[in-house]
């Protein structure tokens, strides 16, 4: 058994390579390809496959073995690629619809895995217990962060999520935050600043502490295949100094998802610590191996406060080191005053302002529902109060549960 599928290997492989200097015919095309497809000879369909569509022959047939071939040897944007082009002949191929989903579902694309799961068949969706409305995920991450400067406090940070889908083509992201952090400044004119502070020097110092809670809700509609709109709204309440501040940041944005990419522009509007604020984004996000086994995410912004514009541009990379194990490395560039990133999720508006930042990342998947991660973050910042420039390093772990 095992001699006769090596001698099958060896006779479909000479098929591929003297069928390059020769047409093909349909039924070539046909009988071969599936005679690949049975045998699991994966990368060769995938060779013979493209030949064949060179030579004009492009069925459905083709493309959904093509498809799955892609699917098996790990390369999920491939296998779009081929089930996108099954869809756009056939919109109601309920194959290339059911392996649409589960490739951006494996590609962390929740919006549009569930926009092919409303055209799914009763039946399956009830094999795969999929459903249009339910929770799809939760978590919590918390952190402090360790600022090199004697007259700033340890800082704590505290997020708890929840997603959850509401109807086939909306989702709802949420997350409460609490942030505290004691801020010391000077009292008096005639006490110097260092970061050696003595006791008696601290004791000539006002002391205040930051508390900041926050509300933040993200929608996200599909209306067509590949488009995504975004709708986000962010809420702080703030105290300092006996004060108390109400700020919000909106976010509108649309979403283009493609096989081996991703393309989003958006725009934050935002009024905090009355300073109105403008923030631009355009960015890219790119598989090069149609998988999360390499992925970057690339942003530019642009920046607009108190008549002044700034860029802001950011880099990340992440890639699958081990079995069940990502790490993933960035740095931001720019002066991040007021600054938001990841649809306005996290805002940065202390009272020190970042002027870079970087952190890595690791992840470690236990099974198919539960995700550690633990961050690691260094930032450059500048004292409000005086002019001096210190460093703040920031640890925060935490976990996603998906339902």
């Amino acid at each position: 058994m095992a001699y006769s599928k090596y001698l099958l290997t060896i006779i479909l492989a000479w098929g591929v390579i003297t069928t390059k200097a020769q047409s093909i015919s349909y039924q070539q095309a046909d009988s071969t390809s599936y005679a690949l497809y049975q045998s699991g000879n994966w990368q060769e369909l995938i060779v013979y496959g493209r030949q064949a569509i060179a030579s004009g022959n492009d069925f459905v047939l083709l493309r959904l073995r093509m498809g799955y071939a892609q699917l098996s040897t790990g390369n999920y944007s491939g296998a779009l690629l081929q089930y996108n082009e099954v869809l756009r002949k056939d919109a109601y191929n309920l194959i290339a619809r059911y392996y649409s989903y589960l490739c951006n579902l494996y590609l962390n694309r929740n919006s549009l895995a569930y926009y092919h799961a409303s055209k799914l068949d009763t039946v399956t969706l009830n094999q795969e217990n999929l459903s249009s409305w339910g929770l799809i995920q939760t978590g919590l991450e918390t952190g402090l962060k360790f600022p090199d400067n004697s007259l700033r406090g340890t800082a704590s940070y505290t997020r708890a999520s929840l997603s959850n889908q509401l109807g086939w083509r909306v989702q709802l992201d949420q997350s409460l935050v609490y942030f505290h952090q004691s801020i010391h400044y000077r009292r008096q004119n005639n006490v110097p600043f260092n970061n050696q502070q003595t006791n008696e020097e601290l004791n000539a110092l006002r002391s205040n502490s930051v508390r900041q809670t926050e509300y933040y809700g993200k929608l996200s509609y599909t209306p067509v295949n590949r488009l995504t709109l975004i709708g986000a709204f962010h809420y702080l309440h703030t105290g300092y100094e006996e004060r108390s501040y109400h700020n919000s940041l909106e976010v509108a944005g649309v979403k283009y998802t493609g096989t081996y990419y991703d393309l989003q522009a958006d725009a934050n509007f935002s009024r905090l610590n009355d300073t109105s604020v403008r923030q631009y984004n355009v960015q890219v996000t790119l598989y090069p191996k149609g998988n999360l086994n390499l992925y970057t995410i690339t942003r530019g912004t642009v920046l607009q406060q108190d008549g002044s514009t700034k860029p802001v541009f950011s880099q990340v990379i992440g890639f699958k080191a081990v079995k069940n194990t990502w790490l993933e490395g960035s740095a931001t560039f720019g002066r991040l005053n007021n600054y938001a990133e990841a649809d306005g999720l996290y805002l940065y508006n202390a009272l020190d302002i970042t002027t870079f930042k970087a952190s890595g990342t690791a992840y470690y998947q236990v099974n198919k529902h539960l995700l550690f991660y633990l961050n690691y973050m260094y930032e450059r910042k500048k004292d409000y109060y005086r002019d001096a420039k210190y460093n703040q390093h920031s640890i925060t772990g935490g976990f996603t549960w998906k339902f």
